[in-house]
């Protein structure tokens, strides 16, 4: 053997060594890869089947509500007593460890956009940011929307004022069939809508609100009506229900109340054992017009900042009660 091709062979043999190594550490590298691929993948398809599953559940309770809310009032005196109402009172209970929390109150809590007395609507803009003048024309623009005609009220805006402002969605001088619609009413901006999409319905066919029912952000846009004393007549209120009480009568009196739970809107939150959370709102009058059937007008997932708290809901058993 030539004395010179030694050296040649362990060169050779280095780099294949080199070689092999780094193929070894490629492939390594691509396994490492494809495993944490895997591992996100499966992680990723075990949250889509959680968050579905809490979804189920939360549509679950919305219907559970809807079911109590539509049994026949038992002769039993305690039993009535304990019966669930739409009085915003959250009932909770567990099942198949998924944590479960629904409420229902009157649609007639919020303000209606298509019924609602003027000044109603303009103490609700007001309270929104917009000036005097600019609330008249907001409120203005909002029954100009809702007529069926074509005639401009003072301050207001018809069909030729939305196309001078370059708007491309035209009055539809029909009712507003979501709230959502307001966007498009003219001098509506982002900020003020925001502000009172929450206090507005258009399911309760009511000119007024419901005392009974109201949170205090909608009853402090009462006009005559004192924010402090509505604050503490509403706390003793939701204590009352809460323990099953009767109410206390009301302080005060208002032209802008009105009764009735002929729309219920209905809120579900729940959450998984992972910590999973869903939730869903529900717009559902029980005697719907098909054969007595419940009639639902919305059907949204719900708003975070209106989840229902979980620890100062009122425990039910899991099962639907006899």
């Amino acid at each position: 053997m030539n004395a010179r091709s030694i050296p040649r062979r362990r060169r050779q043999r280095g780099i294949a060594l080199i070689l092999v190594i780094g193929l070894v550490v490629f492939l390594s590298v691509i396994a490492l890869s494809f495993s944490d691929n895997q591992r996100l993948t499966t992680q990723l398809a075990r949250n889509t089947v959680q968050t579905a599953l809490a979804q189920a559940a939360a549509d679950g309770a919305v219907n559970r509500m809807v079911y109590e809310l539509a049994r026949p009032r038992p002769p039993d005196a305690q039993a009535a007593a304990e019966r669930w109402k739409a009085d915003g009172v959250p009932h909770q209970w567990t099942e198949s460890g998924i944590q479960m929390a629904v409420s229902a109150r009157s649609e007639a809590a919020k303000i209606d956009l298509n019924f609602a007395a003027e000044p109603l609507l303009k103490q609700l803009f007001v309270s929104a940011g917009a000036s005097e003048e600019e609330a008249d024309a907001i409120v203005a623009a909002v029954k100009d929307w809702t007529d069926a005609d074509n005639l401009k009220r003072p301050n207001g805006a018809e069909a030729d004022d939305y196309r001078a402002a370059g708007k491309k969605v035209l009055p539809a001088n029909d009712f507003f069939v979501a709230v959502e619609e307001l966007q498009n009413v003219m001098g509506v901006t982002p900020k003020i809508y925001n502000a009172v999409a929450p206090l507005l319905t258009v399911n309760s066919r009511s000119p007024g609100i419901d005392p009974q029912a109201a949170t205090l952000a909608v009853m402090r846009l009462i006009p005559g009506i004192d924010a402090a004393q509505a604050g503490d007549w509403i706390a003793q209120r939701d204590a009352a229900l809460r323990d099953g009480l009767t109410p206390p009568p009301l302080p005060f009196s208002s032209p802008y109340f009105a009764g009735g739970q002929q729309a219920i809107r209905i809120r579900a939150d729940v959450m998984t054992a992972d910590g999973i959370r869903a939730s869903r709102e529900a717009s559902v009058r029980l005697q719907g017009n098909q054969r007595g059937r419940p009639q639902f007008y919305l059907w949204q997932r719900g708003l975070a900042a209106d989840a229902l708290s979980f620890d100062n809901a009122t425990s039910t058993a899991g099962g639907a009660r006899d």
